[in-house]
């Protein structure tokens, strides 16, 4: 983008004023104030020449010095070129010559008005000040008649009107010569210093120096209900808090790695977003550059408040900090340094604050690094915490025909990463002679407990092949340690709130949620589930058909499984894996106990006792009141999921 050039013309700036910026005109609406140091903003309409999109739109003009921060914002643009977090420029001029009004202008009509009200208010004030003085003196100081002034233009023996005052701004100023003459009349009297006080003092607007050449610059006005100031006002979490501070962050080492710091931020002039945007570069200096005088602000690091440091990455690093401050605490920080300002003790909040908002500049973190943080500590609070209660018990039995127990069971609890917790359950219910079913379960129960989780174990696909092997493992070991025998294997894997299963045989996996139905998660690989499955017998008949105990899946069977061999959740439910709720039970038991608890008298019984373990027991008291024909195991695992720091 190239400047435009003006005629020697000055250019008036002030509201309700009219001119063209290149191809726009506007309409200026409102002075809005110097938002950075010798930078004057208005509010302005664009009335685009083609009644474009653009007319009618608001518009941010800026005007200010050739050599300040508009001056500093260009270069800037220049080196960020395209960046998505600024805000477009529409327009960019330079001009020889401006006036700038930062006060409304008065038609002349309110002008002889203001005139009148002025000299009015200046005749009263000198005669109210020249009687108090008479009668400081006695009344035989001098006749009244003689000491009351005449305003006039021509006159100006009681009043003088500077002609710059008439003619640039038509204000009126008393002169205090006459007061002085009676005021010394006596030298005994002095003039009460209280009379200035009543004097009137008319307001003047501000007029920039016509001698030096100014920068104006014109974009989009931001949205004011979606600006960073507006947002500020409202409560936010701590995830948006923090969101916030990392795109700020961003944006600054994206400028700083291109040499720049900002010192200081505008919040009236950010609008919200994706991403958020800046309408405003003015606070952003070269890496180096030592500032002529000091700043102050909610914003501005305590070394920037002499001016005597050059400007360093540090200092954005500050005002980052000082933002998230302000986001969390519902307020700015003081821009008195000495006041102390309290951090709410949130683990982690509390550090970054505590770090980045040091007076001592080499404590505070890099850009880089805060960035790495604030992404980190957004992730954690999002990724909620699982807590995980383990109940678990295993009965021989009552059968005289069974003097081992051939059901193992186990648990492992492992954490993957700081916000990834891993808990592996499994059952497994041996078959065989001779203690062949026991050594079988048992092999199956320490493959799962002690297989190494490998480096690569974050899709689901990844975790679901390491079910698999594992699987594999196990079958091996037992086909290489049991003749004539077997087990059962169920196994759920939970990370983080994932879940995933992985199962053989007709030992059950169910799910106990609130507000639903018990739901089995696996299946029953045996040959009364295939009759059902096929219509050739119903439910009722499946629990007293003589081969109910025939499996048709199990591992040691064979030296090899198959591909779809172990069934995983696809089989029950529409994915690899499922999502936990909080409060989820998970229930692995063997057959000894679903035999003889049916699965609705198991909802029941785990509805009807907050303590797990409790209800565990309760379980299996059941299967040995009801004869307890089989070995039983159940092992429960409930998940408490908290927001965590």
């Amino acid at each position: 983008m190239t400047f435009s050039s003006a005629d020697t013309t000055p250019k008036v700036i002030q509201e309700t004023a009219k001119f063209t910026i290149e191809n726009f005109q506007v309409e200026v609406l409102s002075y809005l104030g110097q938002l950075t140091d010798g930078v004057y903003s208005f509010k302005v309409k664009i009335l685009a020449p083609d009644a474009s999109a653009t007319s009618g739109k608001l518009g941010l003009l800026r005007v200010g010095s050739v050599e300040g921060g508009l001056s500093r914002e260009l270069k800037l643009r220049e080196a960020l070129k395209d960046y998505k977090m600024i805000a477009e420029l529409l327009a960019q001029t330079r001009e020889e010559s401006v006036i700038i009004h930062t006060r409304p202008p008065v038609l002349n009509e309110e002008r002889e008005e203001k005139e009148e009200s002025e000299t009015q208010a200046v005749q009263e004030n000198i005669v109210t000040t020249v009687d108090s003085t008479v009668a400081l003196l006695g009344e035989d100081a001098a006749p009244a008649t003689d000491l009351t002034p005449t305003v006039s233009a021509e006159d100006d023996s009681n009043l003088k009107i500077p002609e710059e005052v008439s003619n640039a701004s038509s204000e009126v100023e008393a002169d205090s010569d006459d007061l002085e003459e009676v005021s010394h009349a006596s030298s005994e009297v002095e003039a009460d210093s209280d009379y200035l006080e009543e004097e009137f003092y008319p307001e003047k607007a501000i007029c920039s120096d016509l001698s030096t050449p100014k920068l104006i610059l014109l974009s989009y006005f931001p949205d004011e209900a979606e600006t960073l100031e507006t947002w500020l006002k409202a409560e936010r979490s701590l995830e948006e808090s923090l969101s916030l501070a990392s795109q700020v962050c961003q944006f600054f080492r994206y400028v700083y790695q291109r040499e720049w710091c900002f010192v200081h931020i505008l919040p009236q002039l950010i609008q919200m977003g994706t991403p958020i945007q800046f309408y405003d570069l003015t606070s952003a200096y070269p890496v180096g550059e030592t500032l002529s005088s000091g700043l102050l602000g909610h914003y501005c690091a305590p070394d920037l408040a002499y001016g005597k440091n050059p400007i360093h990455e540090s200092i954005s690093s500050y005002t980052v900090g000082a933002l998230l401050y302000q986001s969390v605490h519902k307020q700015p920080l003081p821009q008195d340094q000495e006041i102390e300002y309290k951090i709410e003790p949130i683990p982690r909040i509390y550090q970054l604050l505590k770090i980045c908002l040091s007076p001592v500049p080499e404590e505070r973190f890099p850009l880089s690094q805060l960035l790495s943080l604030l992404v980190e500590t957004r992730q954690s609070l999002r990724t909620h915490q699982i807590q995980w209660t383990v109940a678990s018990r295993s009965t021989l039995g009552l059968s005289t025909s069974r003097l081992q127990n051939e059901d193992n069971y186990g648990v492992r609890q492992q954490q993957l990463s700081n916000s990834e917790t891993m808990i592996l359950g499994v059952v497994a219910d041996g078959m065989g002679g001779m203690a062949q079913g026991e050594v079988a379960s048992q092999l199956a129960v320490k493959t799962a407990l002690e297989e190494p989780i490998p480096p690569e174990f974050k899709t689901e696909e990844q975790r679901a092949d390491w079910l698999v092997s594992l699987f594999q493992k196990a079958n091996e070991s037992v086909s290489n340690a049991v003749r004539d025998g077997g087990t059962t294997f169920s196994v759920v894997l939970a990370i983080a709130q994932e879940l995933m299963i992985a199962h053989v045989g007709d030992s059950r996996i169910y799910l106990l949620r609130k507000g639903e139905k018990i739901r089995q998660l696996s299946e029953d690989h045996s040959l009364v589930a295939t009759l059902v499955a096929s219509g050739q017998i119903t439910d009722k008949e499946s629990l007293e058909h003589p081969d109910r105990n025939v499996l048709t899946k199990s591992l040691g069977s064979k030296r090899r499984l198959s591909d779809g061999y172990v069934q995983d959740l696809r089989r029950t439910t529409q994915g690899l894996s499922m999502t936990l709720e909080d409060g989820d039970i998970l229930l692995l038991c063997s057959d000894g106990v679903w035999d003889l608890v049916p699965t609705d008298e198991l909802a029941e019984i785990f509805a009807n006792n907050e303590d797990l373990q409790a209800a565990v027991d309760k379980t299996i008291q059941q299967v040995l009141d009801r004869g307890a024909s089989d070995n039983a195991t159940i092992l429960g695992l409930k998940c408490r999921i908290e927001k965590g720091y």
